[in-house]
Parts: C-alpha cells; sequence; structure tokens
C-alpha cells in the first residue's frame, strides 16, 4: 500500500459508532493499527488527554503525531493509504458523497440521539417525525444520484462506512422505543443490507443484544458514562462482561 504504514494506533470504545468508523476503513484498506480500548465510565485518564484534550474517541495517532474526529481521521487515512480507494474517482459524485457524509454528521446522528435519549412525551412526537423525514431524506437521495447501486455506489465507500454504524445503531430506537422507520423506501432498505452483510462492518460490530445493554442508560437519557439515578454504575463500565447482563427493559410496552 501506499504511504507509511509504521505505527498506527487507534483510541477507541467498543460501543461507539464513530470510533467504529475508523476501524471500518482500517479493516477495509488492510491496515494493522493497535487497538486501545479507553472506559468511558471514568475520567479520561492525562495521557489520552494530551492526544486528544476533548476526551473523545475515535483519536488516531500515526508515527507520534495525533489527529481526532472520525470523519478527519478516516478523510486522512484516505490521503496518506490511497490504495483501496474510498472516494469515487469522479469530482460530481465525490461531491455527493460529501453532501451525504455532512448530511449524517449534522442530521442524521443528531436526530438519532434524540429519539434514543428523549424522555419527555410531547417532544418525543416532534423528534420522531424529524427521524423519519431524515430518512425520506436519504431515500429521495439514493434514488436520485445511484438509484440501482445497493450501496451509495456500486463500490462500498466512504459515505457507506459514514452511515453504516448508525444504522446499526438506529435499532436500538425499535428496541426500547418502538420507532420504525417508514415504509415503503426501498432504496434506503437495500442499502441497510448491504451494509450491514459487507465484511468489514461485520468485523467491527458487536451483537444487537450486546449494544442495548451498553446504551441502556442513554435510553433513560444518560449518556458518555453519566449514570442514572439509583443506578450503582454505568452501562458503559467494562468490568461486568456483557454475556452476564440481562437485556435491559424496553421503554414502551
Amino acid at each position: 500500500m501506499s504511504g507509511s504504514k509504521a505505527s498506527l494506533t487507534i483510541y477507541s470504545v467498543a460501543a461507539c459508532p464513530y470510533a467504529q468508523r475508523t476501524r471500518i476503513l482500517l479493516h477495509l484498506k488492510g491496515l494493522q493499527a493497535d487497538l486501545v480500548e479507553l472506559d468511558l465510565s471514568k475520567p479520561r485518564p492525562s495521557w489520552f488527554l494530551d492526544i486528544n484534550p476533548a476526551g473523545k474517541v475515535p483519536a488516531l495517532v500515526h508515527d507520534g503525531r495525533a489527529l481526532n474526529e472520525s470523519s478527519v481521521i478516516n478523510e486522512y487515512l484516505e490521503d496518506v493509504f490511497p490504495d483501496r480507494a474510498v472516494f469515487p474517482s469522479d469530482s460530481y459524485l465525490k461531491a455527493q458523497s460529501r453532501i451525504l457524509i455532512d448530511f449524517c454528521n449534522t442530521q442524521f446522528t443528531t436526530n438519532l440521539y434524540r429519539v434514543l435519549m428523549e424522555q419527555d412525551p410531547v417532544r418525543r412526537e416532534r423528534i420522531e417525525a424529524a427521524a423519519r423525514k431524515d430518512w425520506e431524506w436519504l431515500e429521495r437521495f439514493l434514488t436520485r444520484v445511484s438509484p440501482d447501486a445497493n450501496f451509495v455506489f456500486p463500490e462500498f465507500g466512504m459515505a457507506d462506512l459514514t452511515y453504516a454504524p448508525f444504522f446499526q445503531r438506529y435499532e436500538l430506537n425499535e428496541y426500547f422505543w418502538g420507532f420504525r422507520i417508514p415504509d415503503g423506501l426501498k432504496r434506503v432498505e437495500r442499502w441497510r443490507r448491504a451494509l450491514a452483510d459487507h465484511p468489514s462492518v461485520e468485523a467491527t460490530s458487536l451483537p444487537m443484544e450486546d449494544y442495548a445493554k451498553l446504551y441502556a442508560d442513554y435510553s433513560l437519557g444518560f449518556s458518555n458514562g453519566a449514570i442514572p439515578p439509583g443506578h450503582e454504575r454505568s452501562a458503559l463500565d467494562p468490568t461486568i462482561p456483557l454475556s452476564e447482563r440481562p437485556m435491559p427493559p424496553r421503554r414502551v410496552a
């Protein structure tokens, strides 16, 4: 492969979809990286804050130089390791990929977490309506730009790996809240199935039951290691094996 392979380290959390984006890309490009898993139920250690003062994952260190923010990291990896390109060679289609990625980063993920965490029934109704419109936007976009492909374009690429972890997390909204994406989105459904079956997505994923256990606090409105009242520890605490935890209760009957 082009570019230096020396000393790649990714700092990650198994539950984090943003970190999974970068792990998907590393797997897709066949890049070997040391994986360091952080414990989000505890304050970030000072050595990690030296790498990323924001304390967020993913963070990447390549040859001693640190980067953060998953989309930035992934574009860097594409520039430095261009073999198995993940953007279309056509400039217009590459721009369309970036439009889709921007929608994910600025709107799609925001509404995903709002659906997962909102506790007020009145606000929830509005939020779920906005989330359904996000899925309808994706259907219109894909039908216009690439109606016949399974992925965004014929080859699995940057836009696909940007969305794949969040499509998985959207299943938590159905589990906890009974939220379902609108019926009849045939192009989106084909895309979802293709992403779920891609080897690089499968290789970086946990079973959905494990994600439900890890995100239980989110469904109560508490994120990133915050402990809900009446609970002894965060659901993100890695000291209790997931195999020993019961499935968390659904939030709706």
